[in-house]
């Protein structure tokens, strides 16, 4: 038979539309894509804490950039609690790329001391240029707990060896707990050594091949005729010498002791940082 009159084909059987391949083209990409970004970002995550806790080098290929950026190059923030020497806050001036400062004394960090530390990345601790030593049990406390976040301490001789609350302490352990590198348990004609300066006339060996601290430098100064006069003590190293004084009569003591730590850094010094420019400027760079 045939169709009705008026009817047509297209009537009794409309056409299916076309798939739309660019569509799914565009989809399935869009959508690999999003699966990818989260791989990614668990890789680059690793690759920075790996980096972070020494497992890899920061400066291998590929994942030097990545961590750089991650890190940042923004300047380091530091609270100085002290009166560093004038060679010290040279070093600091000239190098206001690596780190920006501040300086306090450890009395006007008295109230609440964590809330005032944690705008900061690291802490310099010197204290060696005057005659109070002290730092209260609370900012001590706090201090501990800012090292042990993750963040970084620098000790200068003999800084924070005494509380102000009381006069038979003496030291560093019962102020900041396990986070100074060296003790001064041991006494000489009765008196703890920390109590005991040294003037010596010597110059900084390398002791820790592979720190970065000492990277490049196996003696300072090189030559023997520019031999340093330091002020020094008798400390007992307790955690990881990086570098040690040898005078010219042949006789040492520690001069860069780092503690060991699961996160965050100490560094103790044993002398004037200021006197060893290059040193010191390897320790903001590593800190950093």
């Amino acid at each position: 038979m045939y169709p009705e009159q008026g009817s047509s084909a297209s009537e009794e059987a409309p056409l299916e539309p076309l798939p739309s391949y660019g569509y799914d083209w565009k989809s399935r990409i869009m959508a690999n894509f999003e699966g990818i970004i989260p791989l990614l970002l668990i890789l680059i995550i690793g690759f920075f804490l790996a980096a972070k806790f020494n497992i890899i080098g920061s400066e291998t290929p590929i994942i030097g950039p990545i961590v750089g950026t991650l890190s940042g190059k923004e300047p380091m923030e530091m609270l100085i609690i002290g009166s560093p020497s004038q060679d010290l806050l040279d070093v600091l001036n000239a190098n206001r790329d690596i780190v920006r400062y501040r300086i306090k004394q450890a009395s006007d960090l008295e109230r609440n001391p964590e809330d005032q530390l944690v705008a900061y990345d690291v802490i310099l601790l010197d204290q060696s240029n005057q005659t109070d030593k002290t730092v209260s049990k609370q900012l001590g406390k706090a201090i501990e707990k800012f090292v042990k976040s993750g963040k970084k301490l620098i000790v200068v001789k003999d800084s924070g060896i005494r509380r102000p609350e009381t006069v038979d302490i003496v030291g560093w352990k019962a102020t900041f707990g396990d986070i100074i590198p060296v003790s001064c348990e041991r006494t000489i004609n009765n008196i703890p050594a920390c109590l005991q300066p040294i003037t010596v006339v010597g110059r900084i060996h390398r002791q820790d091949i592979k720190h970065p601290i000492m990277k490049g430098i196996e003696v300072a100064p090189a030559e023997e005729e520019y031999a340093l006069i330091l002020t020094t003590f008798d400390v007992d190293p307790i955690g990881k010498e990086i570098a040690y004084i040898e005078t010219r009569d042949k006789k040492t003591y520690p001069a860069i002791v780092e503690a060991r730590l699961l996160i965050g850094k100490v560094i103790y010094f044993n002398y004037d940082p200021g006197k060893t420019r290059g040193i010191f400027e390897a320790t903001l760079e590593y800190l950093r």
